[in-house]
């Protein structure tokens, strides 16, 4: 038996990940990032963290026999003032800063494999969560809606290898919004003044950065994703299948979509047009 130690962010899915290990066979430690996660871990073993102090962590993991490590949760980066990395933690964050967060957690991940401690990805403990391919709910796309798709997957193809994206609003051939540092939810209401009911189909693609290790940070979407999209007046998400995690499971995603008049579908970069 394994014990596994899970960095947990903000949202439920820590805790649902928490509840599949234990059914599969691990001990689980959970490491819940203060001010970022908050679901209730009543009844686990726990031991908070700081976002920034790297050493401490490894160290906690090491105390306790951990031997693999998922990392999962929404994490917001504050600032460096905030954050008060210890010194392994800054010499991190000197490489997120000149080379971004996808290198900068791989250094992490490999920080901890020098002890021993294996990270993996979410997927292992939720195989039921990965978006699935094809139409899930709503009308197929129309010759508007294909394009606006093909448009999003070519520019997120384009910026994925300079490790931005993850997300994209497109909207009578034009690029209404892309995802920076403040996620993909955030975007969606950044964009709503920019977008119009009258100017064709409003779709949001959301889809794996081109270098991004799923490992370390899996995309993720859910209800919550589904009503910003509602309220920013779009009706069309674009979400490719196998790389992204619902946060919810795909009987709450149908109805949330239903009640939104959202066309949901499953998209696969081998078959971009």
């Amino acid at each position: 038996m394994k014990r596994l130690a899970i960095i947990a962010g903000k949202g439920p899915l820590p805790g649902e990940v928490a509840m599949a290990a234990i059914a599969q066979g691990h001990e689980v430690l959970i490491l819940p990032i203060e001010g970022q996660a908050d679901a209730d871990f009543s009844g686990y073993q726990t031991v908070p963290i700081r976002l920034g102090a790297i050493n401490k962590t490894r160290s906690i993991m090491l105390e306790h026999g951990i031997q693999t490590l998922v990392m999962v949760g929404k994490v917001v980066w504050p600032s460096m003032a905030a954050l008060r990395p210890d010194f392994d933690g800054m010499k991190l964050l000197g490489k997120m800063i000149t080379k971004g967060d996808d290198n900068a957690l791989r250094h992490v991940a490999a920080y901890f494999a020098e002890k021993g401690i294996e990270t993996i990805a979410v997927d292992i403990f939720l195989p039921d969560r990965k978006m699935p391919s094809g139409l899930i709910v709503g009308l197929a796309p129309d010759g508007d809606g294909e394009a606006a798709i093909s448009l999003g997957m070519a520019v997120l193809d384009a910026l994925g290898a300079h490790d931005v994206g993850q997300s994209i609003i497109v909207q009578n051939g034009r690029v209404i919004a892309i995802e920076a540092a403040e996620g993909s939810d955030e975007m969606i209401a950044r964009a709503k003044p920019l977008l119009d009911a009258e100017s064709g189909v409003g779709c949001l693609v959301k889809m794996r950065k081109t270098a991004q290790d799923t490992r370390l940070d899996m995309p993720v979407m859910g209800c919550v994703t589904i009503e910003a999209a509602a309220k920013a007046g779009l009706s069309l998400l674009a979400i490719e299948a196998d790389t992204v995690l619902l946060a919810d499971d795909l009987a709450a995603i149908k109805a949330a979509c239903v009640a939104a008049n959202m066309t949901l579908i499953g998209i696969n970069r081998s078959t971009a047009k």
